[in-house]
C-alpha cells in the first residue's frame, strides 16, 4: 500500500468517526453520518480525497457482510414461517412502488433504463437503519416489526434481480432482457443448491472441527474465509456477492455456532458497511444541494409519504390491522444503502448521467436521516393518522403491550395458551403470549390478544416481554431439551418468578423441576383447564370462583382433543 492511500484511508476513518460520534451524540443514524463524512472529504467539498473509486473495491465487502449478518438473524425456518410476509407484502410492495416510481422519472425526462433503475433504488428500504432501530426500541418481534423485516427480506433478493439488469441496461452485454434474466435465474438456482448444500453437509463440520482448536482466532478466521469464499463464488455466477453471504448466513442461523459467529463477524460488518456509505458520500456533487434544496426537501417529503401511503395500503389490503399497516409504511418509508449502491453502480455503467445520480442520491440520503425518528414514533404517529376504529373495518387489532408488570408470559399460543389467555382476560389479568407461528399470531391479534411474534425458547425475547417483573411464567415445549434450556436461561434472569411448563415428553419432569419449574404437567386429555386453575389459583382468584369458570368452559367451549 503506497503512503498516499494509507493517509486518504486513516483520513476517511477519522472522519467517519468524528461524524459517528456526532451523529450518535444527535440521536441519527450513523449511516447518514458516514455519508456527511464523504461528502465533507471528497472531491466536491474539501477534495482530502482525490480518487473515490479506489476504495469502492472494499467498501463492497460492507454490504456482503450486512447481509450475512441478516441471515444468522433470519434464517431458513423463519423465513419459511414468514412466507406471506416476504412474498405477499413484500412482492407487492416492491411491485407497486417501482411501477409508481418508474412512471414518475420518466415523465420527468429520464431514459427507461434510468427510470428503471431509479425506482428500483428508490422502491428499496433500508434494512441496516430499520432493522437496527427495531432492534433498538424492542420492536423487532411485535407484529409490525416482523411484517417490516420480511418485506426487507424479499427487498434484499429483489435487489439481485436489479443489479442483473445493470450490466444488460447499461448496454455492456450484447444480450437481450429475457435471456438475461433467464441466464441470471438458472446461475442464482444452481448457486443456491451449492451453497445449501454445503451449509446443510461442510460447515457443520468444518466448524466442530475449528471448535475443538479451544482458539477464538481460528474461528474468526474461518468465518471470514467461509463468507469471502460464498461472495467469491457468486461473484464468478456474475450475481451479487452479496446473496451467497446472505444464504451461507441463513445456514449458519441454524446451527449452535450462530450466535458466536454473530459475535465475531459485527465488528468487520459494522466497520466495512460505514467505509461503503462513506463511498457514497465521496461521490456526491454538493453543488446540487445547494442549486436545488427546495426541490429536494420536496422530493424527499413526496418519497417518505408515498411510500408510507402505498406500504400501509397494502398491508391493509391483505388482511393486518390499520395502525400495524401504518405503522409498517413509516417503517420503510425512507430510501436504503441498496439503492444507494444501484445507483453507484448505474452511474458506473453509463445508465444514469451524474447529476440524476446525485440529485437522486441526496434525496435518498435525506429520507434515510429523517428515518430513525419516523421510526422510533411510528406507534404514536400511526395513532394520530388513524381516525377509523379498527373495528369498523371489518377486523379488531390492538397495540402489543409489552411493558406490564406482574403479568403473565404466555409461552406458545396453541391449544394451552389460548386458553388460559381467556381465562386471565375474564379476571382482568395482564398476559403477553409468543408464538413462532405468523398465522397464528395475525389471527389472535385481529381478535385482540396481546401476542406477538416470537420463540419464546429464547430468554433475549422474554426479556423484551418484561421477564423482570413477571408475576407467572407459562411454557410450552415440543421436547424435554428445549424446556430444560428455557428454563435454566430464566431462571438467571428472574430467580422468583413462578414457571408452569407443559411439556409432549412424558418422563424426566423432575429435571424440570430441578431447575428451576415450579409445576410440570404433561400433555394430557384437558390439560389447559388444568393448568389454567392453577394459575389462576397463583392469581389470587378464590376457589369457587375457579370452580364456577371450569365449569362454564367445559359446558360451553366443545371438548378438546387428547393430546
Amino acid at each position: 500500500m503506497s503512503e498516499d492511500i494509507f493517509q486518504q484511508f486513516l483520513i476517511i476513518l477519522t472522519f467517519s468517526l468524528l461524524g459517528a460520534i456526532l451523529f450518535r451524540r444527535l440521536r441519527l443514524a450513523t449511516i447518514v453520518a458516514y455519508i456527511a463524512a464523504g461528502v465533507l472529504i471528497g472531491p466536491f467539498s474539501l477534495n482530502l480525497i482525490e480518487t473515490p473509486e479506489q476504495f469502492s473495491f472494499l467498501a463492497e465487502f460492507g454490504v456482503v457482510f450486512l447481509l450475512f449478518a441478516l441471515g444468522l438473524e433470519f434464517n431458513l425456518g423463519k423465513m419459511l414461517a414468514m412466507r406471506f410476509a416476504v412474498f405477499g407484502v413484500g412482492g407487492v410492495q416492491v411491485a407497486t412502488c417501482t411501477l409508481i416510481f418508474a412512471s414518475a422519472v420518466y415523465l420527468w425526462g429520464a431514459t427507461l433504463s434510468a427510470a428503471i433503475m431509479i425506482a428500483g433504488a428508490l422502491a428499496l428500504s433500508s434494512t441496516a437503519i430499520v432493522t437496527r432501530e427495531l432492534l433498538n426500541n424492542r420492536q423487532l418481534h411485535n407484529l409490525h416489526g416482523q411484517l417490516s423485516v420480511g418485506v426487507l427480506i424479499f427487498q434484499d433478493l429483489v435487489a439481485v434481480v436489479f443489479l442483473a439488469l445493470v450490466p444488460v441496461l447499461g448496454g455492456s452485454q450484447d444480450v437481450s432482457l429475457a435471456n438475461a434474466l433467464l441466464v441470471a435465474a438458472v446461475s442464482a438456482t444452481t448457486l443456491l443448491a451449492i451453497l445449501l448444500a454445503a451449509g446443510k453437509w461442510i460447515l457443520p463440520l468444518v466448524y466442530t472441527e475449528v471448535s475443538k482448536s479451544n482458539s477464538q482466532e481460528i474461528f474468526l478466521l474461518s468465518t471470514l474465509v467461509i463468507v469471502l469464499l460464498a461472495a467469491w463464488l457468486t461473484h464468478s455466477f456474475n450475481l451479487s456477492m452479496a446473496l451467497g453471504a446472505f444464504i451461507i448466513g441463513m445456514m449458519l442461523g441454524e446451527s449452535p455456532f450462530k450466535y458466536q459467529v454473530e459475535s465475531d463477524i459485527r465488528p468487520f460488518k459494522d466497520i466495512l458497511l460505514g467505509l461503503f456509505f462513506v463511498t457514497i458520500g465521496l461521490n456526491l456533487d454538493l453543488s446540487l444541494l445547494l442549486d436545488y434544496w427546495p426541490r429536494i426537501i420536496v422530493l424527499t417529503i413526496g418519497l417518505v409519504g408515498l411510500k408510507t401511503i402505498v406500504v400501509a395500503l397494502v398491508v391493509r389490503l391483505l388482511g393486518f390491522g390499520t395502525q400495524d399497516a401504518v405503522t409498517v409504511g413509516l417503517n420503510l418509508a425512507q430510501a436504503g444503502e441498496f439503492g444507494l449502491a444501484l445507483m453507484a453502480l448505474a452511474l458506473i455503467n453509463g445508465i444514469v448521467p451524474p447529476d440524476q445520480a446525485s440529485f437522486i442520491i441526496l434525496v435518498a440520503t435525506f429520507s434515510m436521516v429523517v428515518s430513525p425518528f419516523l421510526i422510533r414514533h411510528a406507534t404514536w404517529i400511526s395513532k394520530k393518522m388513524i381516525f377509523t376504529s379498527a373495528e369498523s373495518l371489518g377486523t379488531r387489532s390492538i397495540q402489543v403491550q409489552l411493558h406490564l408488570n406482574n403479568h403473565v408470559i404466555i409461552g406458545g399460543f396453541g391449544r394451552l395458551g389460548s386458553t388460559v389467555a381467556s381465562f386471565l382476560e375474564i379476571n382482568d389479568i395482564p398476559y403477553i403470549g409468543i408464538d413462532t407461528d405468523i398465522d397464528l399470531v395475525e389471527k389472535y391479534r385481529k381478535q385482540g390478544k396481546n401476542i406477538v411474534y416470537g420463540d419464546s425458547n429464547n430468554v433475549e425475547i422474554l426479556d423484551h416481554c418484561n421477564l423482570a417483573s413477571a408475576g407467572l411464567i407459562v411454557l410450552t415445549f415440543k421436547s424435554l431439551e428445549q424446556g430444560k434450556a428455557a428454563i435454566a436461561g430464566i431462571r438467571q434472569r428472574n430467580t422468583t418468578v413462578p414457571i408452569i411448563a407443559r411439556c409432549q415428553d412424558h418422563h424426566n419432569f423432575d429435571e424440570l423441576v430441578s431447575l428451576g419449574a415450579n409445576h410440570v404437567f404433561p400433555e394430557l386429555l384437558e390439560s389447559s383447564l388444568l393448568i389454567s386453575r392453577h394459575i389462576l389459583a397463583l392469581m389470587s382468584v378464590d376457589e369457587q370462583t375457579i370452580d364456577n369458570q371450569i365449569s362454564d368452559y367445559r359446558a360451553s367451549a366443545p371438548k378438546l382433543p387428547e393430546g
